[in-house]
């Protein structure tokens, strides 16, 4: 790992956890908040990704002995997203795998089913598109789900898995997992 990619991840947790102790409530549980997702909400995800190619298209998400495939990418991302109502909203991401900006930016229509009974717990489904700007410039489709835990009203967790189709090239499509921290405003 170069010195720069750890100081890129350093700085990351870093804002995680000065965003997570300036929330009210910072990463308490509150099983007594009402709404855990309210409408008009604007949150920030920072993750980390895994996804099953590489930047030459190879896919490998295991190899024939079942040990992780050489062709599979780690990173790490960033997002914003605006619920317009607790069920529908729109977000923005971008995602890195070689620690160089920018790769590739993406929007999307998230809906998402808030159950309350659960204590703080919605799955989600989303799609959307975005361009790719390094090695081969081109515009991606995709569309996936998710499942969101929020300890309060400002702080949870979630993981998501994506496929993602590209528009010139359909050798190089591929499945993108993220699982990160979303702090909300």
């Amino acid at each position: 790992m170069t010195m720069k990619s750890l100081l890129v991840i350093i700085t990351g947790l870093g804002l995680a956890a000065s965003a997570a102790k300036a929330a009210p409530l910072g990463m308490r549980y509150d099983a007594d908040t009402a709404d855990k997702f309210p409408p008009h909400e604007l949150s920030l995800d920072l993750f980390g990704t895994y996804a099953g190619k590489d930047r030459w298209g190879g896919h490998k998400f295991l190899d024939s002995s079942g040990n992780p495939g050489k062709d599979d990418q780690w990173g790490g991302g960033a997002g914003l997203n605006f619920f317009l109502t607790r069920f529908v909203g729109i977000g923005a991401d971008s995602y890195i795998e070689e620690w160089k900006w920018p790769y590739r930016v993406n929007g999307s229509l998230i809906l998402r089913y808030p159950l309350p009974q659960m204590g703080g717990l919605a799955p989600y489904i989303f799609g959307g598109g975005g361009r790719e700007f390094k090695y081969l410039t081109q515009w991606t489709y995709h569309g996936g789900g998710g499942l969101e835990f929020r300890w309060n009203r400002n702080a949870g967790v979630f993981g998501d898995v994506r496929r993602v189709f590209s528009d010139r090239t359909s050798d190089l499509d591929y499945t993108l997992a993220r699982a990160g921290l979303r702090l909300s405003f």
